[in-house]
């Protein structure tokens, strides 16, 4: 099915609902993943059209919301992954695959507004339910989100377990796009306890897929997620490189999420290379694309980077002002973890410009 054949069909359900049912469900799945693949932010607003749609059946939209939180992670939008993936629940119309999916992504969500106890439960939920239901495909990518959970509460000897069994599963799954997703997941694991090499190894295979169905928005992600491998080694220069690729793939994407993480990576780096000035110019690039994005967290995200670039370089009074906005920020969008961080960051600008009583009372109004 060709691009423009795909879009006539999704249009269809849309505005001819009358004539949409004669489609089954597995139908209009199928026609929706494989626009995901291609443009997920489009198919995020197809999907919220049809879910305001009274021809939708209840069961349908039950499954059209797991969908959606799925691409509400992929586009970065930790509270839509919660919003939808909650109500998909509370519908108690899900069959095993849809409940498994939608633990999974669920569990993304907490990953992303940094509950990881949350987090930890709802991965474990996920392993049970896809092992109850012999769902080999989502048992792998539920113990790779399970593993990632372990690993950031402290718990290394389980996630290497969880790594150990996903793997071996992992590597026989055919080289599709949900392999990808998987694989970046495992990458990333894997970064975080300091096995470098096998995090290279599978973020490569993942991008590997990625050029073959050659689109922007996971280009952009893969390249980013590479350069971050090299950044673990404190490899700023091959890091540069694979973060200039992957912005230059969201400005195809127009894509302004992918823009400013990309610009606020490559400012980090520009700044550990010693060039501030073009440090501080990317960050303004990356602050003007994330307030134009969609993105909560990378509002935050950006700003925390300029924040230390400035206290780095001795720039205490601009840093304060900086971190005293983005904690409001992080108090609007409830993200508590940032929120701390920033708190944290807040009384060391305080302390370096000798303001100590401002210092102690910032640091305990953390606790």
């Amino acid at each position: 099915m060709n691009k423009n054949l795909s879009w006539l069909t999704v249009i269809l359900i849309v505005f001819y609902s009358n004539y949409a049912f004669s489609f089954t469900t597995n139908n209009i799945e199928q026609t929706l993943n494989h626009q995901i693949a291609i443009n997920p932010k489009a198919v995020f607003y197809k999907i919220e059209s049809l879910l305001v749609d009274p021809e939708v059946t209840v069961n349908l939209k039950a499954k059209l919301m797991v969908l959606q939180s799925e691409i509400a992670y992929i586009i970065d939008q930790p509270e839509n992954i919660l919003k939808y993936s909650k109500a998909a629940l509370a519908t108690g119309l899900l069959t095993d695959t849809w409940h498994t999916r939608v633990l999974i992504s669920q569990s993304r969500g907490y990953f992303q507004r940094g509950q990881f106890n949350e987090f930890l439960a709802t991965a474990n939920m996920a392993v049970i339910k896809a092992e109850q239901s012999s769902l080999s495909n989502y048992k792998i990518a539920a113990l790779v989100e399970r593993a990632y959970a372990y690993n950031l509460l402290g718990n290394n000897d389980k996630a290497v377990k969880d790594l150990t069994l996903a793997i071996k599963y992992l590597e026989l799954m055919p080289n599709v796009f949900d392999k990808a997703t998987i694989l970046e997941r495992y990458s990333a694991v894997n970064k975080r306890l300091g096995k470098i090499k096998i995090a290279l190894k599978y973020q490569n295979q993942a991008n590997v897929i990625y050029e073959k169905i050659d689109t922007p928005h996971y280009l952009s992600i893969g390249y980013y997620n590479l350069a971050r491998i090299y950044q673990e080694t404190e490899n700023w220069q091959d890091a540069s490189v694979w973060m200039l690729k992957s912005y230059r793939q969201a400005l195809k994407d127009k894509n302004k999420l992918n823009q400013a993480f990309s610009l606020s990576r490559l400012s980090e780096y520009q700044n550990n290379l010693g060039n501030f000035k073009e440090a501080k110019e990317y960050l303004n690039e990356a602050i003007i694309a994330a307030d134009l994005s969609a993105s909560e967290r990378v509002k935050i995200h950006v700003r925390k980077n300029m924040a230390n670039i400035l206290a780095q370089n001795k720039e205490f009074i601009e840093c304060k002002v900086l971190l005293i906005e983005t904690i409001a920020l992080a108090e609007t969008y409830q993200m508590q973890r940032d929120k701390i961080e920033l708190i944290h960051m807040l009384a060391e600008a305080h302390y370096s410009l000798g303001d100590f009583e401002s210092a102690y009372l910032t640091l305990k109004s953390a606790n």
